[in-house]
């Protein structure tokens, strides 16, 4: 009976031995094809990256140029800007020049009248201060 158990047993572990071998062998295969896998994953992950960087690189160049155009656009408003306050404040102060004079001697001798000739060096004044106003802001 021994003998009978014994080849049981042996038979048993032969099985065993062969189903693991066999179970090895299928995941070398499913290792092997997983490793393929995984390489060409990596290839495209690496492709991707590098594309991903000339994209990247161009955009950065168009967003520059962009920015220095932008840039360049707001230093010439700013410009044109500052010349234009300066002109309306030289405007400003010569027309304050013109009539000042006159509204303290109006004020001063409240019965003086303003002769035509004054009366148009101050018109002249405040159109030359109108002739600075942008377009939509004259009064037609």
């Amino acid at each position: 009976m021994t003998y009978w158990v014994e080849m049981v047993l042996y038979v048993l572990v032969t099985v065993g031995v062969a189903a693991l071998l066999l179970a090895l062998i299928l995941l070398s295969f499913k290792v092997r094809e997983l490793s393929a896998k995984l390489a060409q994953e990596m290839v495209d992950n690496i492709a991707l990256r590098e594309k991903l960087a000339e994209l990247t690189d161009r955009g950065d160049n168009k967003n520059i140029e962009q920015t220095e155009g932008f840039i360049k656009f707001i230093s010439q408003s700013r410009d044109w800007a500052f010349q234009y306050i300066e002109k309306v404040q030289i405007a400003i102060k010569n027309f304050q020049d013109v009539f000042h004079p006159f509204a303290v001697s109006y004020y001063e001798k409240k019965k003086t009248r303003i002769t035509k000739e004054e009366f148009q060096t101050i018109v002249d004044a405040y159109k030359e201060l109108v002739d600075r106003l942008p377009e939509e802001g004259k009064k037609k």
